[in-house]
């Protein structure tokens, strides 16, 4: 679109009329929507539709593989809230790296360890499977994001790693820990239940982000076929483009500036009540990119400060069941 903007600000969601009358659906092969600002002509968007059946068997098990691990990480982590997010309806939750909430810690991972705790009472928690787990998402995201905009994702590679921000692939982070060679974001949000949320901008880094869409079933299986859920359209405002779903029976990719673009998802409904459409994006966060250049910096020399991984969580959580278990032998004489 040229000199694009939002034809209806005022409207919360996007109304159907309007998305009808000032918008352009978005639905098959790939599409690229540039703005224009004057005589400036800048590259906002990518967008990709692979169907399932032109899927090749190996991307449908590595889509599903996906879908598993994050679903399997609900144990670990809380769900986000609405108060903290754009957030209105549905659920969503979030993996990787951010700025530590506690003052002894540079960075962290997401985690709740009252989960981790009990997920580990239950000896459901094996730290080398989980540590395979996201180099595989990591990996496995990276080849997508390359096959849809190989300059962005390098892009995002160079940044990443040239300020040695931790990547979603590394559970544990120091200044010298190796990348994967193509190691490209920070932390990745996931979405379901009939998510809907505001229409926003990112507070993320000035970069590209990788957003996904995947047709599943409540049970987490890929739907390929009988997926009912209407609306959720995804809706960039001030470009006038939307990704149509119900046009769609694959995985949609985009590639997208979140921190320049204002977006949001439509509120949506499974008529059956048996399927859902899951989201993701992933990103690279401000605050926490901020922090680790201070600690690059030699802010941080001097105090004892750590980064929050996994290891540490999980070996506190040892510390917690061991002194319980005691405890409770000394109780029982």
């Amino acid at each position: 679109p040229s000199d694009s903007c939002d034809p209806a600000p005022d409207e919360f969601f996007v109304s159907q009329e309007t998305l009808k009358t000032y918008y352009k659906p978005l639905y098959k092969n790939k599409v690229r929507v540039f703005s224009r600002k004057g005589k400036v002509i800048e590259n906002h968007m990518i967008a990709k539709f692979i169907s399932f059946d032109q899927m090749k068997e190996e991307s449908k098990i590595g889509w599903q593989k996906l879908v598993a691990f994050l679903l399997h990480w609900r144990n670990f982590v809380t769900e986000v809230s609405k108060d903290n997010a754009a957030l209105i309806s549905g659920k969503m939750y979030a993996e990787g790296w951010r700025k530590a909430m506690v003052a002894e810690e540079i960075v962290e991972r997401y985690v709740n360890q009252a989960k981790l705790l009990r997920q580990m009472k239950e000896m459901n928690f094996n730290f080398e499977d989980e540590a395979e787990g996201f180099e595989f998402i990591g990996c496995f995201l990276s080849e997508q994001f390359r096959n849809v905009a190989p300059g962005s994702h390098q892009s995002c590679k160079e940044y990443l790693q040239q300020q040695s921000i931790p990547s979603i692939t590394q559970v544990k982070h120091t200044s010298n820990t190796t990348y994967f060679p193509d190691d490209f974001c920070s932390a990745i949000t996931y979405t379901m239940d009939e998510f809907s949320n505001k229409a926003h901008r990112n507070r993320d880094t000035d970069n590209w982000t990788l957003i996904g869409f995947i047709p599943i079933k409540k049970g987490g299986l890929i739907a390929e076929d009988g997926f009912d859920v209407e609306g959720g359209e995804f809706v960039i405002r001030d470009l006038k483009v939307f990704v149509d779903f119900s046009k769609v029976n694959g995985v949609v990719s985009v590639i997208l500036k979140t921190s320049k673009c204002v977006h949001q998802t439509i509120s949506s409904k499974s008529k059956s009540g048996f399927y859902t459409l899951f989201g993701f994006s992933c990103q690279i966060s401000r605050k926490m990119s901020h922090s680790i250049k201070k600690y690059m910096n030699g802010e941080y020399e001097g105090n004892n400060y750590t980064f929050g991984t996994y290891d540490l969580y999980a070996n506190k959580a040892k510390e917690i069941i061991k002194t319980k278990k005691k405890n409770s032998k000394n109780r029982s004489f």
